[in-house]
């Protein structure tokens, strides 16, 4: 199983109390990054399809870390 398909919780300290898919949680980041626009937010997250989960968790912890 791929971490993006892992809940935030089950993957970083940090989320403790979170049970979102970490794709869920950066889906979101980017949807309010960009203005709820869904077309931008598709491009902008795009890169998840392809990415090794050192990307994703580094991804992660630049901007999801609060």
């Amino acid at each position: 199983m791929d971490d993006k398909d892992r809940e935030m919780d089950q993957v970083f300290d940090w989320a403790k109390d979170s049970h979102m898919p970490i794709r869920d949680a950066i889906w979101d980041h980017e949807m309010e990054a960009n203005g709820h626009d869904t077309m931008k937010t598709e491009k902008a997250v795009e890169w998840i399809l392809k990415a090794r989960d050192d990307e994703v968790k580094d991804y992660c912890e630049k901007n999801l870390k609060k």
